[in-house]
Order: C-alpha cells, then structure tokens, then sequence
C-alpha cells in the first residue's frame, strides 16, 4: 500500500516532465530518457520529504548519465547538499561534502553557464565552508581572483569584506605567499569597488550596507600589525608611483593608506593627491589640498584649491567650508579687504555665524599700527569699536573686553570737539560708519 502511495505522484512527476519540459536535453535514447525522467521525478519527491541523501542518489545518476539535462539539477544538488551538511556530524564527512558542492558548481559552470553570476556564489560558498583552514587559502585566493575578475562592480555584496579578511588571515598565516603590498592591492580593489556601487545606488538601506562593508574591510586592514605605516609606504609604494607619477592607482593608494596612516605631511601626499585630483577632481580631495597648502604656508596654492573646492561643493555647507579656507589663505596673504569680502559672502550662506564674525573682528582688531593716522586719536581709535560690533555678533566677551580697553577716553572725545553717541567713519579700508563711545 505503501509503495502503490508512492509510485502514484511519481507517476504524475514523470507524466509532467515529460510534457512540460521542452528545450531540455534529454538523451535521444527513449530508454535513457525515461530513466532520466524517472530519477529528476524521483529526486523531487524525495527532496519534499527531507529524504536529501536519497535524492542525492538520483541525482548523482543524473550527473553520471544525463550531465547536460538542465542547470536546474546542480541547483538542486546544491541545495541537497546544504541540508546534509547541517546534520552531519563527522567533520571528515563535512568535508567531503563542502567539496562535493564545489564540484557540482565547477559542473555547472563547465556545462552550461559559465557566468559571473555562478562564480560570485562559489566564491561565497567556498569562503563560508574554508576560511578558518589555512590549507585552502591558496585555493580560496584564486576563486576570489576568478571572481573579482569576472565580475568586477557586479560582485556580490558578501564577497567584499570577506575577500579582505582572507588576505588579513592569508597574510598572517603566511606572508610569504600573501606579501604586504598583495594585501593591500586587495584592500584597494575592494574599496574602489564599493565606491563604484555606492555611486550606482540610491538605495539607502544599501548604502548602508556597502559603508559597513568599508567599514569592516578597513578594520581587517587595520588590524594587521606592522603592515600601514610611513616607513612601508616610503620604502614599497613611492618608489612605484615616482617610477610612473601619472599612474592613478598608484596615486590612489598612497592617498588612501597615508591618511589612514596619517602620514598627510609627507611630500608624497600632495603629489599623489594632485595626481588624483587632475583625474578626478571632487570636492574632499581639493578641500584636503587647500588646507594642506595653507597649513604649509603655500598660500597662493591653498586659496587655488579653496577656490575650486568652492566650485566643485554640492551643498551650502561645502561652499561655506571652501570659503573660510580662502579666507585663512587671503587673511595669511596680507590683503585684508579681500578677506572681509569672503568673510561676508560666507556669511550669506551660513546666517549668523559666529566663526565668520569673529574673523571680521580679528582683521579690524589688528589693524590699528597700519590705519591710523596719527592726527586724532579719536578717530585711530575708532577701529577699535568697529571690532567691538563684530565681536558683539560673534559672542566673543574676551574679545569684547580687549576692544573695549581701547575705546578713546571721554577727555579725548571732548579735547576733539566731538559728542559721545555720535556717528563717525573709520577710515582705512574699513570704512565702516561707528557709534562713538567711551572706553
């Protein structure tokens, strides 16, 4: 009874297959083919009992005589397989059945599709099944290689930090066979892909996704003792990059690992950075170059790079930033009309800040030596509540106070003929109409 139960839906699973499964390759053989429809039917019941090892037994049938029948049975196999593994207890076994299911890939590939797409989930499978046996490292590089190579920004998201984490362990297992510098190709081959995805997405949750896998993918990279530093930069990566300045990849990986490194004052730095910049110019990197040239005094340089910072900003805040690094840059330049005009076009996009407003007090409070005119106090000291004002704005009580101790005296406001309250213009290239008050 038993058995008539069963052989009644096999029946149905081969009467089925064999109408509905055109543009398969079954063998021409009517013998062959029935058998062939036989154990696929045969499988398929078995695998919706949870009987796996038994299917398997048919499938491996199928693998052995009908080989080309359809994707659909590696698919299966593996999925099959997965489910053994879960319940096997004999480490030996599990393995020969982790190997079983890179077989059935390589099967598949060779059969049928020998696509990306296959190659990014053997990879995965690999990776999940050998990253803690050092013996397969050697192996697992190669499928990571195979799989990067033929994918390229297509890679699975799970085969990014992870190919990372097998060069951090391949390294420290064996730096021989995984050098520093094939580390950190790697870190940047995986870096410059997720740059790639995250410009290709507008998904948020994925975004998120992809800064984690940065995240996780820099920490493996940090975490290896010994390998980022100045000294390795200097002694393995500039010799290359100066060999060929114009190489972009070279350039990107002495700006990257030096500012992880934070080796920035390096004359290297700059050079790679303006390699990258000419390149690929964007709003970080001209940032980072303007404030690096004005903190090296490199003014004219520094305003440049604000200047195309300014440009090249995609939001007011970026444009805000851009602008106080011309300011710094004109202020050290020595043309303070130049840097109060910034200052106020700074102003127009952040209202009310306190940071611009400070710097405008600094540029009237230190020019008394060279505005003054010697012929009235009053007037020389004028410059002084012009600071006042802006300072009053910025909140800047210290700074308050410092103006306020040199107001002109009441004396010297009466000895010029002049009324305290009144309206009077300071001179120089201030220019600034003032209430006149006492110190």
């Amino acid at each position: 009874m038993i058995k008539s139960i069963f052989l009644f839906p096999l029946v149905l699973f081969i009467s089925f297959f064999s109408f509905s499964q055109n543009g398969w390759n079954w063998p021409e053989d009517s013998n062959l083919k029935n058998k062939a429809l036989e154990q696929q039917a045969y499988y398929k019941v078995l695998m919706a009992q949870n009987k796996y090892d038994e299917a398997m037994g048919s499938l491996n049938w199928l693998y052995q005589n009908n080989p080309n029948l359809n994707p659909s049975i590696y698919i299966e196999g593996v999925e099959c397989l997965e489910k053994i593994i879960r319940k096997e207890t004999d480490e030996v076994r599990k393995n020969q059945l982790k190997d079983s299911i890179l077989w059935i890939f390589d099967r598949r590939l060779a059969l049928f599709d020998n696509d990306a797409n296959t190659i990014n989930y053997k990879v995965s499978k690999a990776f999940q099944f050998f990253y803690k046996d050092v013996s397969r490292y050697p192996e697992l590089l190669q499928f990571f290689e195979q799989a990067y190579e033929m994918n390229g920004p297509d890679i699975l998201t799970r085969n990014l930090n992870t190919y990372m984490f097998l060069a951090k362990n391949y390294h420290q297992a064996n730096p021989t066979e995984m050098p520093a510098d094939k580390v950190l190709d790697i870190h940047s081959q995986v870096s410059e892909i997720i740059e790639i995805k995250k410009k290709n997405s507008k998904n948020k949750s994925e975004l998120d996704k992809l800064d984690k896998e940065q995240s996780k993918t820099d920490t493996w990279l940090s975490s290896i003792s010994n390998i980022l530093n100045c000294d390795f930069i200097k002694e393995k990566l500039v010799p290359k990059f100066r060999a060929d300045p114009t190489n972009l990849k070279n350039a990107k990986k002495i700006f990257r690992y030096a500012l992880e490194a934070k080796c920035t004052d390096n004359v290297y730095w700059l050079d790679a950075s303006e390699v990258m910049f000419k390149s690929q110019p964007s709003y970080r990197l001209a940032f980072l170059l303007g404030n690096r040239y004005n903190k090296d005094n490199q003014l004219v340089k520094g305003l440049q790079y604000h200047k195309k910072a300014e440009k090249l900003a995609t939001s007011d805040d970026e444009k805000y930033d851009a602008v106080i690094g011309q300011i710094l840059a004109t202020i050290k330049l020595g043309n303070k009309p130049s840097a109060r005009k910034l200052a106020y076009q700074a102003l127009d996009l952040k209202k009310g800040s306190k940071e611009v407003y400070n710097i405008i007090g600094n540029l009237y409070f230190t020019s008394y030596d060279e505005c003054r005119g010697n012929e009235s106090v009053v007037q020389d000291r004028a410059i002084f509540l012009a600071a006042y004002s802006m300072y009053a704005l910025a909140e800047n009580t210290a700074q308050m106070t410092a103006s306020k101790a040199q107001f002109p005296s009441i004396e010297e406001i009466f000895n010029e003929g002049m009324k305290e309250r009144q309206s009077i213009t300071v001179g120089c290239w201030i220019n600034e109409l003032v209430i006149l008050k006492r110190r």
